[in-house]
């Protein structure tokens, strides 16, 4: 009985053990989540930050290319450019 006894308290030890290792992995991946949660975070912000920058530097670019004013009223259309273009390279094609 005492043999059975002393197994038991064995058994106990080696689970006890066993358990002890899993814990200690479970809070090892814990800590990398709780890790990775931060270096997300502060990843989002500065991109966020950065969307917030980029928004401005438009805004800005806005005002001052609204500036600008074209006389388009002589110039050709865009279609007519790309027609234009569309011409002369069916042109060098046939010279070749």
């Amino acid at each position: 009985m005492s043999d059975q006894v002393g197994d038991m308290i064995a058994q106990i030890a080696t689970a006890a053990t066993e358990q002890s290792a899993a814990t200690e992995q479970v809070n090892a991946n814990v800590a990398q989540i709780s890790s990775s949660t931060q270096e997300s975070a502060a990843a989002a912000e500065q991109a966020a930050k950065a969307c917030s920058e980029l928004s401005n530097l438009s805004l800005d670019l806005q005002k001052v290319v609204s500036q600008f004013k074209l006389d388009t009223s002589n110039q050709p259309s865009y279609q007519s450019a790309v027609e234009r273009h569309a011409g002369r390279a069916a042109a060098a094609g046939a010279g070749h």
